[in-house]
């Protein structure tokens, strides 16, 4: 018991500093680096496996309050962006996940969900279930944010100054 509630105080510190330092997904990245170097310096972290399920039931939650009759109504005016986005991800992320299989010493399914366009939260809980190395999904993941939240937005100016003149 006395692991779970260091890991829970460790976890409650690294969120606030990642929110305190505005840190792209501040809560969940710096709670996850707190604990993390915890355990990487001695630390033994421990978390009950059924507080996992909890996490996956606030996240459902959590994304459930998006949608609104209004969203769903919505549908229909962005159905063929959503239809492009659908097969274009899945196929690029598929295609992408197997080179990052063929190229490194990825497993097959850690690299296909690492390459997965969802969150990291939710593809880090999914990928659990399927067997993947959860430690590596959320990193790359993590990557993948850092790199997105800091540099796409650049690039979407230059691309749509390009574009628009």
């Amino acid at each position: 018991m006395e692991k779970i509630i260091y890991t829970l105080i460790i976890a409650s510190i690294g969120g606030v500093l990642g929110i305190k330092l505005k840190i792209p997904a501040g809560a969940l990245v710096g709670s996850m680096i707190a604990v993390a170097i915890y355990n990487i310096y001695g630390g033994k972290g421990a978390m009950p496996s059924n507080f996992k399920l909890g996490a996956q039931i606030v996240v459902g939650g959590m994304i459930g309050l998006n949608f609104t009759k209004e969203s769903i109504y919505a549908l229909k005016d962005i159905i063929f962006p959503a239809v492009i986005l659908v097969i274009g991800l899945t196929l690029l992320s598929i295609l992408l996940g197997f080179a990052i299989y063929k190229l490194t010493g990825l497993d097959l399914v850690t690299a296909l969900f690492s390459s997965a366009p969802g969150g990291i939260t939710d593809m880090t809980l999914i990928s659990e279930a399927y067997g993947a190395d959860i430690s590596k999904v959320a990193l790359l993941h993590l990557m993948r944010l850092l790199s997105v939240i800091t540099i796409l937005p650049f690039l979407i100016k230059i691309f749509t100054k390009i574009i628009t003149k």
